[in-house]
């Protein structure tokens, strides 16, 4: 097995919430919204991991918090061994040339007011000092390495496309040539002939540089394209994980298979069966004990309201982690079906009308 780049074990992030005067007055504990919780999980050298879930799952959370943009609560983060999740000052100044970030909305990310070479310039400079000079020779090599012409670092942000600012921020987060980019949905804002451009370019810098892509999308065909592996999040924890084509082709989670369900397709007889996940969404400031998708799930029985599923491997299937206690028997039921009659399984709870009409919570968000 290839070495792991980065490794988090048991993570969590938790977000205080802040409290009300009646709260403060009867002196209630404090409650903390279980953004990430528990997440084990490895990027290897020069692979692509991709995260999918619906919205609110904690993908970019997670993301954030393996990038040093959020101080963990509790759990570790290995990067090449060493864990880097309490470094503080110069040591974690240094180990930032190693990890980037692409934000999802590169509008917000880029300052109106500089131009192209500062933008993609700001990381070589707050990593040691350079000329104006130096610095603009430096972005000018590295903007035709995301199709980007060099005459353009003089530009402001605006003058770009949608495209060409997705491009930008491409190129600020290549500047240090860092072993992990995090790329946070770098496709959601971009028409179908861009998306390809910017997948298309992600998978050649990857082949060139060797870099290692943590991919957080929605986007499930972009993820199939660009992705070695996959992890599907749902409330903060890792549902199911394996390689990309073996979870998408043969999910073994009912909600990886409802979320596949879920994605439209160009079939005018399946647009009035699109599947929809009943039952509400739990709360992620209280999480109920067991599965956090039991309220929800087809299949659930008692045990999965009372015990936490952990992820494991099933016989024969020995690079594909599930959190189910009933994965054996749902694994082969493939998405389609829940389109159709929900299948029976012994123990299983049906109402009359079934687990497949719409309700307003749907898992394709």
């Amino acid at each position: 097995m290839t070495e792991a780049l980065v490794e988090t074990i048991d993570l969590e992030k938790h977000f205080p919430l802040t409290p009300s005067l009646s709260d403060t007055l009867a002196r209630r504990e404090k409650r903390v919204i279980h953004a990430v919780d528990g997440v084990s999980l490895q990027v290897r050298h020069g692979e692509t991991l991709g995260l999918i879930g619906e919205s609110g799952s904690g993908k970019t959370t997670l993301g954030w918090v393996i990038a040093r943009l959020h101080e963990p609560t509790r759990g570790r983060i290995l990067f090449s061994g060493k864990d880097i999740a309490h470094l503080e000052g110069r040591e974690l100044l240094a180990w930032r040339r190693q990890v980037q970030v692409v934000f999802q909305d590169p509008i917000g990310s880029l300052d109106p007011r500089m131009r192209v070479w500062q933008i993609v310039g700001e990381p070589l400079l707050a990593q040691g000092k350079l000329s104006r000079a130096e610095l603009r020779a430096k972005v000018s090599e590295v903007l035709p390495t995301v199709g980007l012409p060099a005459g353009s670092i003089d530009l402001y942000p605006h003058e770009f496309s949608g495209g060409g600012r997705q491009r930008l921020s491409l190129a600020r987060a290549l500047s240090l040539r860092p072993k992990l980019i995090v790329l946070d949905e770098p496709t959601s804002a971009l028409d179908v002939a861009v998306q390809a451009q910017i997948l298309n370019r992600l998978v050649d810098l990857q082949s060139r540089f060797g870099f290692s892509y943590l991919m957080i999308s929605h986007n499930v065909a972009a993820v199939r394209f660009v992705a070695d592996r996959v992890a599907v999040m749902y409330l903060g924890k890792i549902a199911e994980a394996g390689p990309v084509r073996g979870v998408l082709e043969r999910p073994l989670h009912p909600y990886t298979k409802a979320l596949l369900a879920a994605l439209p397709v160009p079939d005018a007889r399946r647009r009035a069966m699109r599947y929809r996940v009943s039952g509400e969404v739990p709360t992620l400031i209280n999480p109920p004990p067991g599965c956090r998708f039991a309220g929800r799930c087809p299949f659930v029985i008692d045990r999965c309201r009372e015990e936490e599923p952990l992820l494991r491997v099933l016989p024969g299937i020995p690079d594909q982690w599930v959190a189910c206690h009933r994965a054996e028997e749902v694994g082969e039921i493939p998405p389609e079906e829940l389109l159709g009659e929900m299948p029976t399984l012994p123990g299983s709870p049906r109402s009359e009308s079934g687990n497949s009409r719409p309700s307003e919570s749907t898992v394709a968000g």
